[in-house]
């Protein structure tokens, strides 16, 4: 019998010592987070909860690892974030825009390297379904001071030139955790790896004034619709990003989601209803 293990990661502030004095408060992200860990329990996955604080790359890290220890062929990783997302300097040449993107988690930047090398654990036909709710995710995030969080549109980077200062200032910190992620660099993924991701890379995902959650989990919300969703994952995605992209055009703001897939191929998954254990 297949089985379904969840992972959920909410950033509603993180350490500011690490980013420059920034806590970089978003608190839809706690509901976000939430939201998600329920639909997991609604489809029997075993869920994990990492908030603000429990959120740091170790036990991110851990979490995942733990999960490619305990998945076979015909079972699911569901993963989401919702928080920063930043773009730092790619310093192995591995990125045609020249930046490495990030989830930035309470201790530091966790980079799309060092989910790739997590990847590379699974053993093949373990499916990975991932939503990131955060900016530059497309392949994989403040409110200014004086402003009313209710009344402005609340963008999920964390501002470039600030990463890029937090970069330099642990940069051979980060260089050190590059040079061990491109040792997996040319090794196979051999699970089949979705990403519904809030925006393209060089985008940014956002918040709505008086919104409850972010503006990607509050529409995969409603269409999901409590489960009464039918259709495929393809579909679900199609859905979601015509109704974010309507709404990010009336409110004069660029959001394009994203489906991103790497790995092996798995025509199952692409057809299976999402959040679906059995294929």
């Amino acid at each position: 019998m297949s089985k379904g293990i969840s992972i959920h990661i909410g950033m509603e502030y993180f350490d500011a010592e690490v980013y420059n004095g920034s806590d970089g408060a978003l608190p839809t992200c706690g509901k976000d987070c939430l939201d998600m860990q329920d639909i997991a329990s609604s489809q029997n996955f075993i869920t994990q909860l990492l908030q603000n604080e429990e959120a740091t790359r170790d036990r991110v890290a851990q979490a995942i690892d733990n999960a490619s220890g305990l998945l076979i062929s015909g079972d699911i990783l569901f993963i989401s974030y919702s928080g920063h997302g930043a773009s730092i300097p790619d310093e192995n040449g591995d990125e045609e825009d020249g930046n490495d993107e990030s989830w930035c988690l309470y201790d530091g930047f966790f980079l799309d390297d060092e989910l790739y090398a997590l990847w590379t654990r699974f053993q093949e036909g373990v499916r990975i379904f991932v939503v990131s709710d955060s900016c530059h995710s497309g392949t994989i995030t403040k409110v200014a001071p004086g402003q009313n969080p209710d009344s402005v549109i609340i963008a999920k980077n964390f501002p470039e030139a600030e990463a890029k200062k937090v970069y330099v200032k642990h940069k051979e910190f980060y260089q050190k955790i590059k040079a061990e992620a491109i040792e997996s660099k040319d090794k196979e993924v051999k699970a089949s790896v979705k990403l519904i991701a809030g925006c393209q890379d060089d985008e940014s995902s956002y918040v709505l004034p008086l919104s409850e959650n972010s503006l990607l989990t509050e529409e995969l919300n409603k269409v999901w619709d409590g489960g009464q969703f039918i259709g495929s994952t393809i579909d679900f995605f199609e859905h979601i990003k015509e109704a974010v992209t309507t709404i990010a055009f009336e409110n004069r703001i660029y959001q394009t989601p994203n489906l991103f897939t790497i790995g092996k191929e798995n025509p199952a998954f692409d057809k299976q209803r999402p959040f679906g254990i059995y294929e």
